[in-house]
């Protein structure tokens, strides 16, 4: 996902993995819900193909609050 700026699916992304499909979907729920990736996907997911996306600010938010928090910040 992170090597893809269009994003990729959950199949495609748990092929790339070598993981199970439903670890990698329920993983990438949760981080949707956290604001860490972004989907395609409305309200209506059955028989779509959803394409999810890093968001890169918030990554590079939660890095940057974990290196403070490393150094006692």
């Amino acid at each position: 996902m992170a090597q893809n700026a269009e994003g990729a699916t959950s199949g495609q992304i748990a092929r790339d993995l070598g993981a199970n499909y439903q670890t990698v979907f329920r993983h990438l729920q949760d981080l949707e819900l956290l604001g860490m990736v972004a989907s395609n996907a409305g309200e209506q997911r059955q028989g779509q193909r959803v394409v999810y996306r890093l968001d890169r600010e918030a990554k590079d938010r939660a890095l940057a609050d974990y290196d403070a928090y490393l150094e006692g910040k």
